[in-house]
This record gives structure tokens, sequence and C-alpha cells, in this order.
């Protein structure tokens, strides 16, 4: 049985893979241009700090890689989502 409470969860998962994504490509374009960034004067130490651990995971050692992975991301969100007619 589709109930309501079914398909809030699953439009909750939906939004949730798509904000993956573009949390990938976000970090990606930040380490990709971090010299810019630098000299707008656009980085915190903090964040400089946890962007190089995250980037320690292997994910964004090539270019390929992190935008495959939110390219994936994406594919999956068009999974869970179902057409209407009108």
């Amino acid at each position: 049985m589709n109930t309501g409470e079914d398909s809030q969860s699953l439009r909750k998962i939906i939004e949730f893979t798509r904000l993956i994504s573009i949390f990938i490509l976000s970090i990606h374009f930040y380490i990709c241009c971090y010299v810019a960034f630098k000299q707008w004067g656009f980085t915190v130490e903090i964040t400089d700090r946890l962007i190089s651990n995250i980037a320690k995971t292997g994910l964004f050692d090539n270019l390929i890689t992190p935008k495959l992975a939110a390219l994936l991301f994406l594919a999956i969100s068009l999974l869970g989502v179902k057409g209407k007619k009108d």
C-alpha cells in the first residue's frame, strides 16, 4: 500500500541524494579553484582543514571521479521519481 508517509519519506531520500551530489560538486569546485578563492579572500582556516580531511578520502584525487560520483547520486535520485499523468 502506498501511504502518504511512504511517499513523503521517499521524497526526503531523493532530496538528500540530490543534496549529496551538490555537496560533492561544490567541494570539487572549491578544491579545483582554491587558488582563486584564496586570492579573493574567501578561505578560512577551519574550512581548509575540513576540506583537506575530506579530500584525503581519495574521491577528489583526479578530475573525473567526483563528477562521476555526483552523476551516480543524481541517477539514484532519478530512479525514485515517479512520472505523473496530466
